[in-house]
């Protein structure tokens, strides 16, 4: 057992209706997870498309891949299956769980809060801008549609190529997701560092890409001081709408160093932070990561 808050697994929670891309997403990230021990929890393996070029190893309920990643379908005793995920050597990095269409992501969250060998890294819930509407209007499927996105702190619309226009949709759904940062993807082009939160302090940015709103983008900031717990708090909690994800340590005034994670409207500053450079991370559409930084570096980033 892990007893450090440190060394807990991070665990991101996939809901979604029924046919909203959540197993295309799934492949796509699995795809992705190059150096990434990602172990993702699947009601069934029939829809998962893995390329049998990547399978190491297949028995049971369990595909190991040759990228370290790692699929386990799950049907009756989920708390036996995840159990099991997290005793796995090598241990997982991340895990991941695909809820079905009819479940309520926030269920699965709360797994998180109660474990203590997991953090919850996020709530990542699809609806398909094709039909999400309809689906709203129908008096039987209302409910759980209205569960699955208030339960959201990343909401991305999937099938925008087919929907058209999404401006109205999303002014229609903003208030049912009232926590979630929003965006969109088609295909399962989603990266792997928004959905999951899981990103290496790369080079810094310095101007924004001349690109669509919808493209994605990152900026990495470093401190050249201590910083004010208080002060960074207010400024990330007032983070333009457009940054998805921002993920880091940062060295704090008081001697201590603090763990920064903030997916949707969820912010957390945790200590102690595991042992790592320091360094935050921006991730968002448009132009949102650099007005972002803008506003983080009169606190002493750069």
């Amino acid at each position: 057992m892990r007893a450090s808050g440190a060394t807990r697994t991070p665990l991101t929670v996939l809901g979604g209706f029924l046919g909203a891309g959540k197993t295309t997403l799934v492949n796509a990230l699995l795809r992705q997870a190059s150096g990434l021990r990602l172990t993702v929890l699947v009601n069934d393996f029939g829809s998962v498309n893995i390329d049998a070029a990547l399978i190491a190893t297949a028995s049971g309920d369990t595909i190991a891949l040759t990228n370290g990643c790692v699929c386990c379908a799950v049907s009756d005793d989920f708390a036996a299956g995840l159990a099991a995920a997290l005793d796995r050597r090598p241990a997982p990095d991340h895990l991941l769980i695909e809820c079905s269409g009819v479940a309520d992501p926030a269920a699965m969250a709360a797994i998180a809060q109660v474990d203590p060998e997991l953090t919850l890294a996020g709530v990542v819930v699809l609806a398909d801008a094709t039909s999400v509407a309809a689906r709203l209007a129908d008096p039987l499927l209302v409910d759980t549609l209205r569960r699955q996105l208030r339960a959201a702190e990343l909401l991305v619309l999937t099938k925008t190529d087919l929907a058209g226009d999404t401006a109205a949709l999303a002014a229609q759904l903003r208030p049912l997701a009232p926590r979630a940062a929003m965006t969109c993807a088609t295909h399962g082009d989603l990266p792997i560092a928004v959905a999951l939160g899981e990103h290496a302090a790369g080079p810094r940015a310095a101007a924004p890409p001349a690109r669509h709103r919808t493209l994605f983008g990152s900026v990495t900031l470093r401190p050249r001081r201590p910083l004010d717990a208080a002060a960074l708090r207010a400024v990330l909690d007032a983070l333009p709408d457009g940054v998805l994800r921002a993920k880091g340590i940062l060295p704090l005034a008081d001697g201590t160093q603090a763990l920064v994670q903030r997916v949707g409207r969820r912010l957390e500053i945790t200590c102690p932070a595991p042992h790592a450079p320091h360094a935050l991370v921006l991730i968002g559409t448009g132009t949102a990561p650099w007005d972002a930084a803008a506003a983080l570096r009169p606190l002493g980033l750069e």
